[in-house]
């Protein structure tokens, strides 16, 4: 109920602002697969995310759902909401996401945080952001993630990016792991047509639960011009602090 009213206010705010100076979007497929000590895994999702600026507000929603083969069928949700400061050289503002694991027991993992993008050079974007949250495996953990990112643009429709993060999962009783995350990521769009393809690697090391490797692939149909429009009306790709990065979901 605290998430659903806090994703609900976060879409009133945007309902209530004047008509967008900026504004786009994706849908996508995406296939990834995990390799992992203890299991592989493979994963389709269907995701998306849309949003805009508008004067110095600006707002975005992003959401997937899908499901992971790892030795039994996982179904997967996420969501996540932002409004944040801008203006033409950054972005700062807030989130809350939310990732639901479904095997046949239902877990959750909600983080909320700070986070923003700058504009270092015409074709080079930092992003970065630190959250904190809480998630269930085994037992409840405390979680919290500082991460940092570097796009560049080769062109207006030809992107590579590169994030590092670092973290903790806290179980309690003085039993707490860091964690260390890192990915690459590529996406180009057609010039003829808004749609673009998408190639990434990424990896988080656990500490205790092991390392979990994803390499993905997917297909995105866009809207609000260039990649370049579309990213600066979408800038943000906050993930939850485990069960994104496990999975490499959106």
């Amino acid at each position: 109920m605290k998430k659903t009213a806090l994703l609900a206010a976060l879409a009133a705010a945007f309902v209530a602002t004047p008509a967008l100076a900026q504004s786009g979007g994706h849908v996508g497929v995406t296939y990834g697969s995990t390799d992992s000590s203890g299991s592989d895994g493979d994963t389709w999702q269907v995701e998306g995310a849309f949003g805009g600026n508008s004067g110095s507000v600006g707002y975005q929603i992003d959401a997937g759902i899908g499901s992971t083969d790892a030795g039994g069928s996982i179904d997967d949700r996420t969501i996540a909401g932002h409004l944040y400061w801008h203006n033409d050289n950054w972005n700062l503002g807030g989130v809350i996401a939310t990732t639901n694991l479904d095997d046949g027991d239902s877990v959750d993992e909600t983080v909320y945080g700070i986070e923003g993008s700058f504009n270092l050079a015409p074709n080079a974007v930092l992003t970065g952001s630190y959250t904190v949250g809480e998630t269930e495996f085994i037992v409840d953990l405390d979680t919290w993630n500082a991460d940092i990112g570097l796009n560049y643009y080769f062109t207006d429709n030809f992107r590579v990016g590169g994030t590092l993060g670092t973290g903790n999962l806290d179980a309690g009783g003085g039993a707490d792991f860091d964690t260390t995350s890192y990915g690459i990521s590529a996406e180009w769009q057609l010039s003829s047509t808004p749609i673009s393809f998408t190639a990434g690697y990424s990896t988080i090391d656990t500490d205790v639960f092991g390392e979990y490797d994803t390499l993905k692939v997917g297909v995105r149909w866009n809207w609000g011009g260039t990649l370049r429009e579309r990213d600066a009306a979408t800038p943000f790709e906050t993930q939850t602090g485990l069960y994104q990065r496990v999975y490499g979901l959106q």
